[in-house]
């Protein structure tokens, strides 16, 4: 079965921001946009048109809100992933967009490295959803961890995982055509040892890593970790 190929429709009335969103989300294996609007109307008449599997959607809007479009693709039944653009302030914006289904968030001010992660979170996401052809508990819940309730909030602030942090790791391993140790990783981050321990460990929870053994002729064996591409 070929892979799918996930269609994006970028919505902000941003148009350097929206043609930056755009050109990155080309640049992305699996992905394609479908197309960019700078309005509610615009948005849903070229919704009509390409049916995108996903909304890069800021809340505003010259004409209406994010939120407006938000729920009018939920009350027309569109089969349409919403990553929301908001700000850290706008607290009631988030309450009322967890109600309406929203996968992810992204926070203001971000980068294309946050957003890549948020793509790929939902690559992922798509491709265990489309893949189970029966469901159990095991695979409701692996796929929780890759919405936003598990993702974005929850590990964040209660495993004490810092974006820029992990972003940092990840910049390592990903420079490295080999597995690495926690040490070598360490000292290319500028992050203390035990630190880089914690972030290894999340990022083996979320499969974003794959956690290997090499064993020499004394000691213990040496633990080798390799990002998942």
């Amino acid at each position: 079965m070929p892979k799918q190929v996930l269609k994006v429709l970028v919505v902000d009335d941003d148009f350097m921001i929206a043609k930056l969103h755009g050109k990155f989300i080309s640049s992305q294996k699996g992905y394609q946009l479908a197309g960019i609007a700078h309005s509610y109307d615009e948005a849903i008449e070229i919704m009509d048109r390409v049916q995108p599997d996903l909304l890069l959607l800021d809340v505003y809007l010259p004409d209406q809100s994010g939120i407006d479009l938000l729920k009018t693709i939920r009350m027309q039944n569109r089969r349409c992933d919403v990553i929301l653009i908001t700000a850290a302030k706008e607290l009631e914006i988030v309450e009322e967009s967890f109600r309406f289904g929203v996968i992810d968030f992204l926070i203001k001010p971000f980068d294309l490295e946050q957003l890549q992660n948020n793509l790929t979170k939902y690559a992922k996401f798509k491709s265990r959803l489309t893949a189970s052809s029966q469901l159990d508990q095991e695979k409701v819940d692996d796929l929780k961890k890759l919405r936003i309730f598990e993702s974005a909030f929850n590990p964040i602030n209660q495993k004490g995982i810092d974006m820029r942090t992990l972003a940092k790791i990840k910049k390592c391993m990903k420079s490295s055509p080999d597995p690495l140790s926690a040490d070598q990783i360490a000292k290319l981050a500028g992050v203390s040892l035990s630190t880089t321990r914690t972030y290894l460990s999340y990022m083996v929870e979320e499969r974003e890593l794959t956690e290997e053994q090499k064993y020499g002729t004394v000691g213990r064996p040496l633990r080798l970790y390799r990002i998942v591409r």
